[in-house]
């Protein structure tokens, strides 16, 4: 069973003013770079792209996406960390992390259109870029190539999101854990608490798990 210790202080709600429209030439490489591990990209054409996304800045600590809320983007993360997660009961449950040079999603509430059932909070200072639904449709008509990022990126996550049910359906704590030591940015920069709920045990059971390394 999923477990994770009681609450801590609220999320605190992300401010709208820090949300800017940004001029194409400060669009990082790093944004080209990713689009360009699912699709071929040339200059021209990734001027075309760059000029839809907008830049959001995000203090360590606040809600991106609310449970309830819609949403409508697709993300790029530049900088730092979020998580997503959802109660059960007085427990947060961490479901997933995302990192810099990370695309990011809420694949379920952007697709059905429907309210989401989880939140998307930062555990870090966060930047990154989005892109509208509205103008990745656009996007779709200017630049055709680009719904074929899209298509392969949703193609990911579900093939992660798969891995993950079968990971929790046939593996131990232990087998888990083996496997996300081997990923050091989980382990160094995701605090103890989501990372033990992610993993399915108990704080002090981590704990255990990592002195028996």
């Amino acid at each position: 069973m999923l477990r994770n210790p009681a609450r801590t202080q609220s999320p605190k709600p992300l401010a709208a003013s820090l949300t800017d429209r940004i001029p194409n030439y400060k669009l990082m490489d790093e944004l080209k770079f990713a689009l360009a591990k699912y699709i071929d990209i040339d200059d021209g054409e990734f001027q075309t792209v760059s000029k839809y996304f907008n830049t959001k800045k995000i203090p360590k600590g606040s809600i991106l996406i609310k449970r309830g809320q819609q949403s409508n983007d697709l993300f790029f993360i530049v900088k730092g960390a979020l998580r997503v997660y959802w109660q059960n009961g007085e427990q947060e449950i961490t479901g997933w992390f995302a990192f810099e040079n990370d695309f990011f999603c809420h694949l379920s509430s952007f697709i059905s259109k429907e309210p989401s059932l989880f939140e998307v909070q930062s555990i870090e200072n966060v930047e990154l870029y989005y892109i509208t639904r509205k103008d990745i449709e656009t996007l779709y008509k200017e630049l055709p190539k680009f719904e074929t990022f899209v298509r392969k990126f949703w193609e990911i996550i579900i093939k992660n999101l798969i891995k993950n049910i079968v990971s929790f359906q046939s593996e131990t704590a232990k087998q888990r854990y083996d496997k996300a030591i081997k990923n050091s940015v989980l382990i160094e920069r995701v605090p103890l608490k989501y990372l033990s709920s992610f993993l399915g045990v108990t704080p002090s059971s981590l704990s255990r798990l990592r002195k028996q390394k």
